[in-house]
């Protein structure tokens, strides 16, 4: 089965909180990842299917049966951005293993539909950033 992981030569992430903000440096847009979004990123990129994915959080949530729908949406929307490829190579057993084990926020609580907010009011601001325009060797190189 193929896993996904994010494209990070397109984007840069980081989480703060529960949610996940991740920015598209090539064409200046960028996301926020709800709470329960970010978890199933998390483990997305831990290696795990998202069969797999579906799993782990029906172990965890009381709304199992709309949770695979839920999942497999929101890993669409995250495909259809761009923001998921394939995994390039295989992923360790370990990490997969331990992904597996891991508690996530709270037994048996109601699973909210994971969200991803598309924002491009700074858009040109992200563009304009002299990162962009740079040689193969690099800033400062031009």
């Amino acid at each position: 089965m193929t896993t996904y992981t994010i494209d990070k030569s397109r984007f840069v992430f980081e989480q703060f909180d529960k949610e996940m903000v991740l920015i598209n440096l090539e064409d200046g847009l960028y996301y926020n990842v709800s709470d329960t979004g970010t978890e199933v990123l998390q483990l997305l990129e831990q290696g795990l299917t998202v069969a797999e994915v579906v799993d782990i959080l029906s172990a965890h949530y009381s709304n199992t049966e709309e949770l695979p729908g839920l999942v497999e949406g929101f890993f669409a929307k995250l495909k259809e951005q761009g923001i998921l490829i394939p995994h390039p190579q295989g992923v360790p057993a370990s990490s997969v293993s331990s992904a597996k084990e891991t508690p996530r926020n709270g037994a048996m609580s109601h699973f909210a539909p994971p969200v991803l907010t598309r924002f491009d009011d700074m858009q040109e601001i992200l563009l304009l950033d002299p990162i962009h325009q740079v040689s193969a060797q690099g800033w400062p190189n031009r």
